[in-house]
């Protein structure tokens, strides 16, 4: 990366240390009165399904408000997904600026991009807790049930200081069901193609000072959608044949529970804990029907979460929060159907958490600040000959401290912010299986990584937001010691570092036209320039090493447009274009674009209301990606086009939907076929 950006980032370091500090002097000076009127200020707002801006429910001590933040942040409502047979991945890739590619149908893993990061450099949330291992692999969404979603939040870029960690490509925020001052349940049953099951339940109750939930969803499916069988030769279509796809069948269950108790109307008490089990079955690559190689995941998080909001007369609130978590995988290729060898791992992650937020609200700027605790340990046991082949642990301190500056009447919002991360690692792999000798090493880094936020709203109707920021990502477990004979580890990496620019602006306004009551469009252009980067480089063999290559320039637009079109009509319409280009000095590689990113992304969507009826169809057009660094292997552009129905009859709701009607068939991940035409039903009782 040149220069030039370091030496501008350590100046812009400096700076916000320096304007820091001399806004810690005046902040304490504040009177609490205008704080406490600002905190509990009633917003209302138009109900619409996708929005950037704060809902009506309630805002509590650590959120953020997306309101008075001015990172890139897309905000998805419950409303949007309600009542239907969707997964996380088909809501959030609707979006401008975000990617996801699966291996194959429902429940399949499914990995998530920003602006062109890797999903390894996308944070993933829920309720704050950090999803991401530092075994590494980026989060799989397929793992995030909807049924317990309240809203999903996406940053873009750059991230508040309210997450104790940040990356490159952004972060997925995870909102789960909160209780609300009444009694409510309903229950729902979904069926579709390919023998695909779901059912859920949800129960809400709040008497007075104590308040419950409890959510339970399962989802099922046997994925046995026609493939096109090339039997490994693909200039050969002699041998090729369609037949059904084998061995992708999963079927996964979560129960999330929640209790909480009011001490006062400032002190709050909340225990949550959310429990998820997947059993899924891998396919081959010839899709042998006699595969029967599986990989099961059990995970559970819990968190303890007191929370106390204007101490004294002191217009300050804070919250306190301990978390424990644990997965566990079991991997099992004993009949060497899908990696080289015979394996059978079982993999377990535990993880020990605690946070400190605070935050002091005074008349003309809001300072918070942040101290994140974690202890993660991680092992890997080959069961097939009883030893432990790997046994690590990650020891992460990270501190934060923002700033949200008003000025100009409250139309010019700036936010300084730094983060100081330490990071420590202590490895023991042993290597046979691979004949490697057992190793150990140890490493500590630490890292400033400083930013800053402006947005500018000098109309009611126009906003332009810009933010600037470096990022660290630590190399993940299976990148420094391998993962299941398929990659080689290698120590000696060095963490990713990146800097993420963006500029935009929103035009929202009420035309008061019967024809047209609401026009908005946005656009954004967006920069990361990142060092270091880590790739996967693949032998004659397949077998793959992460090595260190000099870095990449992401560059990108985004555009969106949403139109109300009369009374019963509603137009959306997203575009994303970004070139990722690879600067690793080798001549095979350098100038190439990135694997596993698309060029190109729009989306088309029309939505007809009427009465309790809802009509909508949606077109998605990805161009320009290929599956290697080389650039050889390109993907086939891919043209899905959906519909659907949903009917709203008190208090029931039924929903329809096609998916992929063309019947289309197209790979996200070379090799590993996704599903043609499908179709599904679901209908819900709210009581």
């Amino acid at each position: 990366m040149d220069q030039g950006i370091f030496f501008g980032l350590n100046k812009l370091s400096l700076q916000i240390v320096i304007s820091l500090s001399m806004l810690f002097c005046p902040f304490w000076m504040t009177e609490a009165a205008v704080a406490e009127e600002k905190q509990n200020q009633d917003i209302h707002l138009e109900e619409i399904i996708v929005t950037a801006e704060r809902s009506e429910k309630e805002l509590r001590t650590g959120d953020v408000d997306v309101e008075e933040t001015p990172s890139d942040v897309v905000v998805i409502e419950r409303e949007a997904f309600e009542g239907k047979m969707e997964t996380v991945s088909d809501v959030i890739e609707k979006e401008a600026g975000i990617q996801v590619r699966q291996t194959g149908g429902l429940g399949s893993f499914s990995s998530v991009s920003l602006r062109g990061s890797s999903s390894d450099q996308v944070m993933v949330f829920m309720d704050g807790i950090l999803l991401n291992d530092a075994s590494g692999g980026g989060v799989d969404l397929s793992t995030i049930s909807l049924g317990e979603v309240e809203s999903i939040e996406v940053y873009k870029g750059s991230a508040p200081i309210n997450f104790g960690a940040s990356s490159i490509g952004g972060v997925i925020n995870i909102k789960t069901r909160r209780a609300e001052k009444r009694f409510s349940a309903n229950a729902g049953v979904g069926y579709g193609s390919f023998n695909t099951r779901s059912a859920k339940g949800f129960i809400n109750h709040k008497p007075g000072k104590f308040d419950y939930l409890v959510s339970a969803d399962a989802l099922a499916s046997d994925n046995d959608f026609e493939v096109l069988n090339d039997n490994g030769t693909p200039l050969n279509p002699d041998d090729d044949r369609v037949e059904s796809r084998n061995n992708a069948q999963f079927g996964q269950f979560t129960l999330l529970g929640k209790a909480g108790y009011d001490f006062t109307h400032r002190s709050r008490l909340d225990f949550m804990t959310q429990w998820f089990s997947k059993d899924q079955g891998i396919p081959s690559w010839n899709n042998s029907a006699e595969t029967e190689t599986s990989l099961a995941t059990d995970r559970s998080i819990n968190t303890l979460k007191y929370t106390h909001d204007s101490l004294g007369d002191l217009p300050v609130n804070s919250s306190v929060q301990f978390n424990y978590s644990r997965k566990e995988e079991l991997y099992d290729d004993s009949e060497g159907h899908i990696g080289l060898g015979y394996q059978k791992s079982a993999y377990q992650t535990d993880r020990y958490g605690g946070s400190l937020f605070g935050e002091w609200m005074a008349s003309w700027h809001t300072v918070t600040s942040t101290l994140d605790l974690t202890r993660e340990g991680y092992e890997a046991e080959d069961q097939l000959n009883d030893e432990t082949t790997n046994s690590s642990s990650r020891d992460t301190v990270s501190l934060g401290l923002q700033d949200q500056l008003y000025m100009l009447e409250d139309s010019l919002l700036v936010v300084p912010a730094l983060r100081y991360t330490y990071v420590k690692s202590d490895m023991t792999t042993q290597g046979e299986s691979w004949g490697d000798p057992e190793q150990h090493s140890e490493d500590s880094q630490d890292y400033w990584t400083p930013q800053l936020g402006v947005r500018w709203a000098p109309r009611a109707w126009f906003t332009a937001k810009s933010n600037i920021g470096n990022y660290v990502r630590q190399p993940h477990f299976y990148e420094l010691s391998g993962d299941r004979g398929l990659l080689i580890g290698n120590p000696d990496l060095e963490a990713e570092e990146g800097v993420n620019f963006d500029l935009g602006f929103t035009v929202s306004t009420q035309p008061h036209s019967k024809w047209l009551p609401h026009l908005g469009f946005n656009a954004t252009y967006f920069q990361s320039d990142i060092n270091n980067l880590i790739v996967i480089v693949y032998d004659s063999r397949g077998i793959g090493r992460a090595e260190n290559v000099e870095g990449a320039e992401i560059k990108g637009i985004e555009a969106g447009l949403n139109a109300d079109l009369g009374r019963y009509f509603r137009m959306v319409f997203n575009a994303t274009y970004q070139d990722t280009n690879n600067l690793n000095p080798n001549p095979a590689f350098y100038g190439n674009q990135l694997p596993g990113r698309w060029r190109q992304k729009y989306l088309a969507r029309l939505e007809a209301r009427y009465w309790q009826l809802k009509l909508w169809t949606e077109y998605q057009l990805k161009g320009d990606m290929y599956y290697d660094t080389t650039n050889l292997l390109k993907a086939e552009n891919q043209k899905i086009l959906d519909a659907g129905l949903s009917w709203m009859w008190d208090p029931f709701l039924l929903s329809l939907s096609v998916k992929n009607i063309q019947d289309n068939r197209y790979e996200d991940f070379n090799g590993f076929p996704m599903p043609g035409r499908s179709f599904f039903t679901s209908l819900s009782y709210t009581y």
